[in-house]
């Protein structure tokens, strides 16, 4: 009899595993918003895999994004499967190394006198070919090391950086310019695509990640052409005595930026540097907090001691900060970009 019972709950999640559900491929705001960047990483990994034309290309080709897009956005839009929350918006797995660099440092000779400009902190230059590469990519000076006489650029585009690199290597002065990213080890996406289906791995890593994460926790679905999604369950690689992680609970599900509260919200400067100010016509909203695109809190506070919000030990990137109303536990959402 026991062994009846154990063969039919075996039959039985084998068959939830693996059941097909229809979903929706129409991206959301709030999944544009927070996976960007991911999107942006798989499609360039996905290019240079394949050694396309386009991986000398700085711009991303919209048509590798897209593909990537539909199914995410598939996989995010179930409503049924809550591994799918816990993917999203407890554990809040993003892509942690990625090809998707913001920051150059280039190294130049400074007997040419428009270098004087960058020591200075002033992205112009007066050559106008290098003047247009930088300001059509948003590109701001961070800070000059006068020790190595190297710049440090940045900017909050997502694009491939390494062929902006070598075009800024052209030009007379610039010694080398190389990117510079995030390095050790970390939660991870993994795209695949095998005909018309694509598969997609979110991984959690821990366990002594800066040298390279000895255990993993992997949520495997596969989605469709016609976006139904097959959940194809969880997959673990967890080495003796490492402690899985808490969540992070970003909830990005509930983070609906075009809340009609957010109009009466102001921040500037945006982007910022050391400092944002904080303007709103509400003062029943009392708290915020800053959380990075990763779901980290960073900082919170009191609106109502705090309007003016120190961001200058932030890292160069994207934050999100929320005000909260705890008398109705409403909250609005707005994005501002640290340089």
């Amino acid at each position: 009899m026991k062994k009846t019972l154990l063969y039919i709950i075996f039959i039985v999640c084998i068959q939830t595993i693996n059941a097909q559900i229809q979903s929706s491929c129409e991206v959301p705001q709030v999944l544009q918003t927070f996976y960007e960047k991911d999107v942006k990483h798989l499609a360039l990994k996905r290019i240079t895999e394949q050694q396309s034309p386009f991986k000398d290309s700085i711009v991303i080709p919209q048509s590798y994004q897209d593909t990537i897009w539909e199914g995410l956005s598939a996989i995010f839009n179930l409503t049924t499967v809550p591994d799918r929350d816990l993917v999203f918006d407890n554990y809040c797995i993003h892509q942690y190394v990625s090809k998707i660099y913001h920051t150059i440092y280039v190294k130049v000779d400074t007997s040419y006198s428009w270098t004087h400009q960058w020591k200075n902190l002033n992205i112009t230059t007066g050559i106008s070919a290098l003047d247009s590469l930088l300001a059509n990519y948003g590109f701001t000076i961070n800070s000059y090391w006068s020790s190595y006489n190297i710049a440090i650029l940045y900017t909050a585009q997502n694009i491939n950086i390494n062929p902006l690199c070598d075009s800024i290597e052209y030009f007379s002065g610039v010694i080398y310019s190389e990117p510079s990213g995030i390095y050790g080890d970390g939660d991870e996406i993994i795209y695949t695509k095998a005909g018309t289906e694509k598969f997609y791995d979110f991984v959690i890593g821990f366990g002594d990640c800066p040298a390279g994460c000895t255990s993993t926790r992997t949520f495997k679905f596969k989605v469709s052409d016609d976006c139904s999604v097959d959940y194809l369950g969880i997959f673990d690689n967890i080495s003796y005595g490492d402690i899985f992680p808490m969540p992070t609970n970003c909830n990005i599900t509930t983070n609906i930026e075009n809340n009609s509260n957010v109009r009466n919200f102001n921040i500037y400067p945006n982007p910022s540097k050391d400092f944002i100010n904080i303007e709103s016509n509400y003062s029943s909203y009392t708290n915020y907090s800053i959380t990075n695109l990763y779901g980290q809190i960073l900082k919170t506070g009191d609106l109502k001691k705090e309007l003016k919000i120190l961001v200058k030990d932030f890292t160069s990137g994207i934050y999100l900060i929320q005000f909260y109303n705890q008398s109705n536990n409403e909250f609005v959402n707005l994005k501002f970009i640290k340089n």
